[in-house]
This record gives C-alpha cells, structure tokens and sequence, in this order.
C-alpha cells in the first residue's frame, strides 16, 4: 500500500468504479477485506440530494443500518467524523457520555454484524465536498500508525480522484461575474441589500438587480438558497464566510 504508487495509479482511470476498485485492492494487503465509502457533496451542489455510496464487504443488511441510521440522525461515528480530522476507531466511541441511548444501540448493532473494532476516516475535496469512509479491522484493536497514516492518504487520494471524475459529470455549472460573485459573498455573510450597496459604493436598486440575476443563473429563489448554492458550486470568494 504505497499511496505514491496508488496516487499515479489511479491518474490513468477514468470511471468511478474503478478508481473505488482500486482503493478496495489496495488495501487488502494489510488485511482489510469490508471497507465502505459515504460520498458528501456540501449543502447548495447539484448532487446534494443524491445518495452516493461505495461498500466492499459489509453487505446489505449493515449498509441499510448505516443508511436507516444517517437518516435518522443517530449515526454518531459518522456525526462525530465530520467534526474532526481525525481518524476514530469504534471502540473509542463507547466511552462517550454523550452518546443518546438510539446512538449507542446503533452502534452495538454494528456488533451483530460481525464488526468487532472498525475505523472512521474523513477525507476532504474541493468546496467542502468530502467523504467519510468505514473500515472494519476484524479483531485487530489498532492499525500500527505507519499503516494508519499510509491509509489515510491512500483513501484521500481516492477521494480526490473521485471527485475529479464526478464533477464534471454533474453538468455545466453556472458562472456569475465578478461582481455578482461579490455581491453573493455578502448575501453568504447575511448582509442587506442596503449594506452591500453601502460597503460597494453602489446603489440598493442596482444590488437588487445583480441579485436577480445571480437568482435565475443559481435556479434559485431566496438569499439563502442563493448562498447555499454558490458555496456547493464554489463560486463564493474564498473568505466569503469570515
């Protein structure tokens, strides 16, 4: 498993499946055989509402738990990893006092499905879209940390080539001028349309008509909305939230 290796590897592949193939093969050597994949596109992206989800291994019982408990709210590792940059083993979470009685039933049932210890990883891409991948480790308690950091980056790079792959699948994304791109940025950071034109130099009518416009490019019909979008589409400046 050398993520430099894997990293030129998968440059070559162009469909999806093949690039989660070869992270699966991967990382057989080290003796993980059931290893799954949440795909996360931020809040406002074309794909937000879409499910997209890799599994080697796990089956689909343990899948649809996971599923049920993401749709409920009470998926705490998966909670608890998109809060973090860490990576967190199962075991760790039992000793968490603020895990809710459906949070820890969720992850005793994990048990039922044969997952002694596992391992949570998050991995990050472009405009806040990341992912969080689970690792089952059979009976091992914990990966030496030279595996441990060889499979972070190995399953980063996946990411970051899944991503490459997917984004321009999703369609041709909107682009605003440079001004409605500042204007959004100040809609992100909840300013009026008085504000704006005061902190611009220009006038309130003259926001209100940029914003129209940034409404019908986004498909959108709220400031909200709007700024949702621009952050999924990564057309906010970079400091747009500061």
């Amino acid at each position: 498993m050398d993520p430099i290796a894997f990293a030129f590897k998968i440059e070559s592949l162009t469909r999806l499946e093949d690039v989660w193939r070869a992270l699966v093969a991967s990382v057989r050597p080290v003796g993980i055989s059931r290893i799954g994949y949440h795909h996360l596109p931020p809040p406002g992206a074309p794909d937000a509402g879409l499910l997209r989800v890799e599994n080697a291994g796990f089956g689909e019982a343990l899948l649809q738990q996971y599923l049920s408990a993401r749709a409920r709210g009470i998926a705490a590792l998966a909670a608890l990893l998109q809060n973090t940059v860490r990576p967190i083993y199962l075991d760790e979470m039992g000793s968490l006092d603020a895990l809710t009685p459906r949070e820890a039933e969720h992850l005793s049932e994990y048990r039922l499905h044969g997952v002694e210890n596992g391992l949570g990883i998050q991995v990050f891409g472009p405009n806040g879209r990341n992912g969080i991948l689970a690792i089952d480790l059979h009976h091992s308690v914990r990966l030496r940390p030279e595996v441990l950091e060889t499979l972070r980056w190995v399953c980063q790079a996946m990411h970051l080539r899944y991503c490459e792959l997917l984004i321009p699948a999703l369609g041709k994304m909107p682009s605003l001028s440079s001004r409605e791109a500042e204007i959004l940025g100040w809609v992100a950071r909840g300013k009026s349309n008085v504000s704006i034109a005061e902190i611009l130099g220009i006038s309130a009518h003259t926001v209100d008509a940029h914003l129209r416009r940034i409404y019908l490019k986004l498909g959108v019909y709220d400031r909200m909305s709007a700024a949702l979008r621009g952050l999924g589409f990564g057309l906010l400046p970079a400091d747009a939230l500061s």
